[in-house]
């Protein structure tokens, strides 16, 4: 066995989906947490425009990622993958640009303070969404409908 092998943070698969789901889960708390703060002083119609937002854009488009890593997770070939490995590399590149356009977003002040916190909510609702079915898979891995 090599170094490396020793030194992997080997978990059983099960915990993985619960490492992603809150992994997920805290991305969408710090979205939500930032974006509520920007639109905290603002009407409340806009925090629901942005929360239905977020509902629709994970329904069209953002289901399916988790569902990516649910059937990766499941086809991994070894019993205990790495902790980090709630994403594939892609998903860490990703993960690199969404942070740091959002960070350019809060920053540039190339919008309104309101229309970032909006974003931030409509990108937080899915990244939540995605962290129940993360929790979901876990709790019914091994079971034959598991995904």
């Amino acid at each position: 066995m090599s170094v490396l092998q020793k030194l992997k943070p080997g978990i059983p698969k099960r915990a993985l989906f619960f490492v992603a789901s809150v992994v997920w889960a805290s991305a969408a708390g710090v979205l939500g947490y930032k974006g509520g703060m920007a639109l905290a002083h603002d009407s409340p119609v806009f925090t629901i425009i942005a929360l239905a937002a977020g509902g629709v854009f994970y329904r069209l488009l953002f289901a399916r990622i988790p569902e990516r890593h649910i059937h990766r997770f499941h086809s991994m070939p070894h019993p205990t993958p790495c902790l980090f490995s709630f994403l594939d590399w892609r998903g860490y590149g990703l993960m690199v640009v969404m942070i740091a356009i959002g960070v350019l977003l809060r920053t540039s002040g190339i919008l309104a303070a309101p229309i970032v916190g909006a974003i931030y909510v409509a990108m937080g609702v899915p990244l939540f969404l995605s962290s129940l079915r993360f929790t979901r898979a876990g709790i019914h891995y091994g079971n034959a409908d598991s995904f």
